[in-house]
């Protein structure tokens, strides 16, 4: 017959920071994605010179990196994690409309009571 005790898809187990992690991973991502989508652009019209291309790259990039460490510093529950995922969530707060969504969520989920 049929085995009704089936293993869970993932076994380790979540914590209360798995969500705000992911959070950082997913604008991670997306801004991965838009610097893609503009260096592509940028690369068949030139409408740009090197100085404001370099400056955009760069801090795009600086965002990227930050997101990234948050996402590893909330997983391992670290208290410079929480500090730096509120900065970044405000700063998420400002790119409409997704990133206002996810601004929001992340801001929900760095509370006392969700942490």
């Amino acid at each position: 017959m049929l085995n009704n005790k089936l293993p869970p898809l993932y076994p380790h187990l979540k914590s209360k920071n798995e969500t705000l992690s992911l959070i950082h991973g997913i604008y991670a991502g997306i801004l991965s994605c838009a610097l893609a989508v503009v260096l592509y652009l940028e690369y068949q019209q030139h409408t740009m010179n090197v100085v404001e291309l370099s400056v955009l790259c760069a801090g795009i990039g600086l965002l990227i990196a930050l997101n990234i460490v948050a996402c590893l510093k909330v997983k391992k529950g670290a208290n410079q994690g929480l500090i730096l995922s509120r900065i970044l969530a405000v700063l998420m707060l400002l790119s409409f409309p997704i990133g206002t969504l996810l601004g929001a969520f992340a801001l929900w989920k760095s509370l006392k009571s969700q942490w």
